[in-house]
């Protein structure tokens, strides 16, 4: 009787053992990381649709004021260009919010820079880089700021794009072409500082 008691103790003792390493091997559920690089994103792109002229833009430390802004419709598909400045020169900040958020920044070229093709070729080269044509046409546009453009009016524009996500446009105001070439960037890359001698809203405190 003694050895069929210990029998069964020593196998109590077992299946104990063996529960109790098994629940140390199943994985202890960790707490969902926050989203800091969505949040960014989000925050950033929100204060980049609310853009003024008079605010200012910092981009790898460097500011630019806004002096301009072009609003473009396509048949119902709308982009926002904002002219920025500095006693350096001038770029253009395009966003576009459809299916994705977007932001490009573009520095207009010489038309003598183009090497090889012309606007609507399906490829041209700039700078020993070939960009192949994405789209082209034509779109409406109203302006406010210092554009250098009518206030309103019709502007043509192509897009390309080289293989490594470097981008080149044209854009056509009256009858010549003016060529640029743009660079993507991630929202959270830019920083935006509203002109104080506009009302504030719930973003910008």
């Amino acid at each position: 009787m003694i050895y069929v008691l210990i029998v069964l103790l020593l196998a109590a003792l077992a299946v104990a053992a063996y529960l109790l390493w098994r629940s140390r091997q199943q994985p202890t559920a960790q707490p969902e990381p926050d989203d800091f690089i969505g949040d960014q994103h989000k925050h950033a792109s929100d204060q980049l649709r609310q853009v003024r002229n008079g605010d200012v833009i910092e981009y790898l430390g460097h500011n630019w004021f806004v002096r301009g802004r072009l609003d473009f419709d396509e048949d119902g598909y709308r982009w926002t260009e904002h002219m920025l400045d500095d006693a350096e020169g001038k770029k253009w900040l395009s966003i576009e919010d459809d299916e994705s958020f977007e932001v490009s920044l573009w520095h207009a070229i010489p038309l003598g820079d183009i090497e090889q093709g012309t606007v609507g070729d399906r490829d041209v080269i700039v700078g020993g880089v070939a960009y192949r044509l994405q789209e082209k046409g034509s779109a409406s546009f109203t302006a406010t700021g210092a554009t250098g453009t009518a206030p309103s009016g019709t502007a043509e524009y192509a897009d390309y794009k080289s293989v490594d996500g470097k981008l080149l446009g044209f854009e056509k105001w009256g009858s010549n072409w003016e060529p640029s070439l743009g660079e993507v960037l991630q929202p959270f890359e830019l920083t935006v500082y509203p002109s104080t001698d506009r009302p504030a809203t719930l973003d910008d405190e």
